[in-house]
């Protein structure tokens, strides 16, 4: 988990927002390479393709691989123009198509094996297409692992596997031991061919069941079958002396139809395959690739040929139907490059057009393969256009094509020096190998060879054993990865002997370079020729590297014209091929990592640097004045590191002044000025800013201060106050206040919250006036204060001129609290707070409070309730006051209700009882001085 974070960091830094494309891109590759992990979405991901068009409407197969026909002209036949191919299932005589798709087959389960493309097509006439199915060994060599006949459906779909053969390693088999399928009357009917015998096999098309016949034995004199060619109900024996036999299913041989004799020419011939038609046996014979051979009464005459069409290619097969409306057969050949019929002595072409279907998936991956092409650089083009052009981008924009360039001829190099090296030991090998196999085959008489008669097979035979010794010496190791063939050289011609792991009739012709072989002046001296197809690995095609080695073998007649073939197995050349580009890429891709890895870490590392220098500087504007970089190179990023960390201690020193001078500029205007205001910083307050809110203001006078100063100095004065203050202003700021101003001996402090201002209230009464710690640090006997707290409107702003300015409160709710605070003096209460303050607390029932009445205050009209806190009071005189608080409190209503006599007498009753206090006295005292004229309820203070 911890990598996986790891990497999208990498990967989040690197691509910036064009990360999104690059999950795109792998999305995108996942999804076009699903068919290489479930190969049965093959058909829906890859549609029929040509050389100049992806998509044709419609083509002509002009590279057929597997061909065949049924009695009621459907055709069915796979094209190879494509890695995938074509498929393509309709009718000859129509044009009528009924399935068209990609060539190759797709099974659910894959196989560790290479499967190829399925050939030697069967169509029954129920429109199932019986097929071969080859696989190869794990090694990329051409031997096979086993091989298969398969049935599929109309629309090429996998419907069984009828049955299959598995090969040892051993047997070396190339290419396939099946003969050609051919479907007659609800039976395909096919062979193999071994060089221990031939079996015959019958599958009923109904039910699949297989039948195979007693093996067909070579002949104790060695006489062998070269191929068998099923027909209509019958099977072809094509055998080394030279005869052909037509039998039944596991019936004898019978008597030759037909004997051939050796042609110095032609040699012997090669039938390929044959047909009945109208009851005639027609043949192709690949000696003679053009034509088509009738053979009749056992006598073989050329029917017709193919000279007539340009170019036919190979053939495929000849295959017969009966066209509808007609009584006569009609032959069909098939080549690779077309398709011909012969009927009524007239060779026609047959155009067959393939018109592709084609899926919305299949234009989807389409064009998906050529936007993962271009998808990284797009996201290089968008992460340079939105993110910001970082110097590592720039960098390897810059060097990276040099670096690609110079790590692809590095690698390109180190792959042409062992390429060299090694096709050089590969050269060394199979001309070492052809020239111990010619020794071994020295003295060896071949005249036995060159007639096809009853002498052929043994001599075959002997050929043979002494070929598969060489090719089966692996314990020395020499001859693995080897092919061997005896060639016989006649002037301009060169017939196969023998070969390596195929049933072949000797004197078959082949071909053979023309320049193999050096010219009789020559001064080559070496008894081995070498055919050198071998080339570089950057001509990557299948067919780019073939090696072969023609060895002189002294025969029993010293003729000089037989000749041992080497081939280096086309497997192991592509394997080994295959190894070097794998070395190619991997060099490369070594290379090209290790100096992007350098370039990218030496950008990354000067990247770094300058992200924690911009980190750092962000910091420091950030206010982070603490910020520094640990960088200690002595290069230019180290000079820059440098002064900006010196940069940064500068700034800090000169903040760390500016702090402190605006933190002292607070203590003479509160910074509670600057919220009010509205202001970001102290400097922004400026003269005649104003701002009108609700504050509780608190205002606390020392008492008797006048009497006190005068037998004190002007330092113990400002030692005495200053002490007091000490112990008011943090209260204040506990209490959610600050200090508006110091006035002499008074504090004004203004609240936005009526239950902090009668706490604070309370609490400077106790640590002042009731703490005895506080008496003994002034060195008095006793000190009082009073204190009065009023909640209402007030103006904040900033006053004075333009070289003095200071922040105050400007409102009747200023001179009311002070008011109130004077009042204290008389009624001689510690605190008195307005009724406006008690609405505005949370929970006034919380608090001992005394109702003192309604008020009006000397110099202010406005007449407001009053009340007396009592739980700042000593206990003995808080019970005292409370004492006779209820009914204190219904004398102060009588009185504000203009019932002065019962006030006055409930009063009297107060001061008779023993319960009055200073304030029950004083009011009791007033309302006996008001005269009749005087109609007021309101308790009236004429002085301050």
């Amino acid at each position: 988990m911890k990598f996986l974070k790891e990497c999208k960091k990498i990967i989040f830094k690197l691509c910036g927002k064009a990360r999104w494309l690059l999950l795109a891109f792998v999305i995108l590759l996942v999804f076009s390479n699903l068919p290489v992990f479930y190969s049965p979405l093959l058909p829906y991901f890859y549609g029929i393709s040509s050389e100049d068009n992806a998509f044709p409407s419609e083509y002509r197969p002009t590279n057929k691989e597997a061909f065949s026909i049924n009695r009621n002209g459907d055709v069915a036949l796979r094209n190879q123009d494509s890695s995938y191919g074509a498929v393509w299932f309709g009718n000859m005589d129509t044009g009528v198509q009924k399935h068209a798709g990609i060539g190759r087959l797709t099974e659910s389960k894959s196989k560790k094996t290479k499967a190829y493309f399925p050939y030697y097509f069967a169509l029954t006439d129920d429109g199932d297409l019986y097929a071969i199915q080859i696989y190869f060994c794990n090694d990329a060599s051409n031997f096979c692992e086993s091989e298969s006949v398969i049935c599929l459906s109309g629309d090429y779909k996998l419907k069984d596997k009828v049955f299959s053969i598995e090969y040892r390693p051993e047997d070396r088999v190339l290419g396939t031991d099946f003969s050609h399928l051919h479907y007659y009357d609800g039976h395909v009917t096919l062979a193999t061919v071994k060089p221990s015998g031939v079996t015959l096999y019958s599958i009923d098309t109904a039910t699949r069941t297989v039948a195979s016949s007693n093996v067909y034995p070579t002949d104790p004199d060695g006489t062998y079958t070269e191929n068998v060619i099923p027909i209509d109900g019958a099977f072809l024996f094509i055998r080394s002396d030279g005869n052909i036999y037509r039998t039944g299913f596991n019936e004898p041989l019978g008597e030759s139809i037909y004997r051939f004799d050796t042609d110095e020419e032609r040699g012997n011939p090669c039938f390929q395959d044959a047909v009945l038609s109208d009851g005639k046996i027609y043949l192709i014979d690949n000696s003679d690739p053009v034509s088509v051979y009738l053979l009749e009464n056992g006598v073989l005459k050329k029917e017709f040929d193919l000279k007539k069409i340009a170019d036919p290619g190979e053939l495929l097969g000849i295959y017969s139907y009966r066209p509808s409306g007609s009584s006569h057969d009609s032959i069909v050949v098939s080549t690779t490059h077309t398709t011909l019929t012969y009927s009524d002595g007239r060779l026609q072409t047959k155009d067959i057009v393939i018109k592709p279907h084609y899926t919305p998936l299949m234009y989807v991956n389409y064009i998906i393969s050529y936007f993962i092409i271009f998808l990284p650089l797009i996201g290089l083009v968008i992460n340079l256009i939105i993110r910001k052009k970082t110097i590592l981008y720039k960098q390897l924009i810059i060097t990276l094509p040099v670096f690609l360039i110079l790590a692809i001829v590095i690698a390109r190099t180190l792959y042409n020096y062992i390429d060299a090296r090694q096709q050089e030991e590969i050269r060394h090998d199979i001309t070492m190998v052809c020239e111990l196999t010619a020794d071994s085959f020295d003295g060896f008489d071949f005249s036995e060879l060159t007639e096809a008669n009853e002498k052929t097979g043994a001599a075959y035979a002997r050929v043979m054993n002494k070929i598969n010794q060489l090719s089966s010496n692996h314990d020395n190791n020499w001859s693995l990865g080897y092919q061997f063939s005896i060639i016989c050289k006649t002037g301009e011609n060169a017939y196969l002997i023998a070969q390596d792991g195929l049933v072949t009739l000797p004197m078959t012709k082949t071909e053979i370079p023309d320049n193999v072989f050096p010219a009789k002046d020559s001064k080559h001296t070496s008894k081995v020729y070498l055919d050198n197809q071998m080339t570089n690995l950057l001509s990557f095609t299948d067919s780019s590297n073939e090696l072969s080695a023609y060895g002189m073998i002294n025969d029993k007649d010293q003729s000089g014209k037989y000749y041992v073939k080497v081939d280096a197995d086309f497997g192991i050349l592509f394997t080994n091929r295959y190894e070097l580009y794998k070395k190619f890429l991997l060099y490369s891709t070594v290379i090209i990592t290790v100096m992007i890895a350098i370039l990218v870490l030496s950008m990354l590392n000067i990247t770094s640097v300058i992200k924690k220098l911009t980190k750092t500087v962000k910091n420091i504007a950030d206010g982070d004045l603490s910020s520094r970089i640990n960088y200690k190179s002595k290069d230019e990023l180290g000079e820059i590191s440098t002064q900006v960390n010196e940069m940064a201690v500068n700034l800090e020193k000169s903040f760390e002044e500016k702090d402190r001078t605006e933190r002292f500029y607070y203590k003479f205007v509160p910074e509670k000025f600057r919220e009010y205001l509205r202001k970001e910083r102290f400097t922004d307050l400026a003269l005649g800013d104003a701002s009108s809110r609700e504050l509780t203001v608190l205002f606390c006078d020392i008492r008797a201060f006048s009497i006190n100063s005068e037998i004190m100095t002007a330092k113990e004065n400002f030692a005495f106050v200053n002490t007091i203050y000490g112990k008011a202003g943090p209260i204040i700021r506990e209490h959610n206040g600050f200090v508006d101003k110091y006035i002499g001996d008074a504090v004004m402090a203004l609240f936005e919250n009526a239950d902090d201002a009668v706490k604070c209230g309370i609490d400077l009464y106790r640590a002042i006036v009731i703490d005895p710690e506080t008496a003994k640090e002034l060195n008095v006997s006793d000190i009082n204060i009073g204190i009065g707290i009023h909640t209402g409107m007030a103006m904040i702003g900033i006053v004075g001129e333009n070289e003095r300015l200071s922040g105050t409160v400007i409102s009747d709710t200023v001179n009311l609290s002070s008011r109130l605070e004077s009042l204290t003096k008389q009624y001689k209460t510690a605190i008195l707070v307005s009724k406006d303050t008690i609405d505005r607390l949370t929970d006034p029932d919380s608090l001992g409070l005394r109702y003192l009445g309604m008020v009006q205050v000397a110099g202010v009209n406005e007449v407001k309730g009053v009340y007396e806190v009592l739980d700042c009071l000593q206990e003995d005189i808080r019970k005292e006051r409370s004492a006779n608080s209820s009914e204190f409190r219904e004398a102060v209503r009588l009185f504000q209700m203009g019932r002065r006599d019962d006030a006055r007498k409930a009063l009297e009753k107060i001061d008779e009882e023993g319960r009055s206090d200073y304030v029950s006295k004083m009011y009791l005292e007033y309302i006996r001085g008001l005269s009749s004229e005087d109609k007021g309820n309101v308790f009236r203070f004429t002085r301050k």
